[in-house]
């Protein structure tokens, strides 16, 4: 797997994080957690994501349980991705 898959594959079903924060916000930032070697340094970048996640959709309209139940998934696929982008090679 290379850095663009697994962006797409961590991003697939954002759509409506697509729509409130841009697609090219949520790229970079994948991007970056992606290109990450470190897992620590990863995982902090992806809180950073997903708390600036829940904040987007919650001024976006969408109530706080469902803005919060969206970023845990979205924050889920990330490290899994995260996971099987770096499998043997994180530190």
């Amino acid at each position: 797997m290379n850095i663009e898959d697994a962006v797409t594959a961590a991003t697939a079903g954002s759509g409506a994080l697509l729509s409130c924060l841009g697609q090219p916000v949520v790229a970079y930032h994948v991007t970056a957690i992606m290109r990450e070697t470190d897992k620590s340094h990863a995982r902090q970048m992806q809180l950073a994501l997903l708390r600036r996640t829940v904040e987007a959709l919650v001024d976006d309209g969408l109530e706080g349980v469902e803005a919060e139940r969206f970023a845990s998934q979205f924050h889920g696929r990330i490290g899994s991705t995260w996971d099987l982008l770096h499998r043997g090679t994180s530190h």
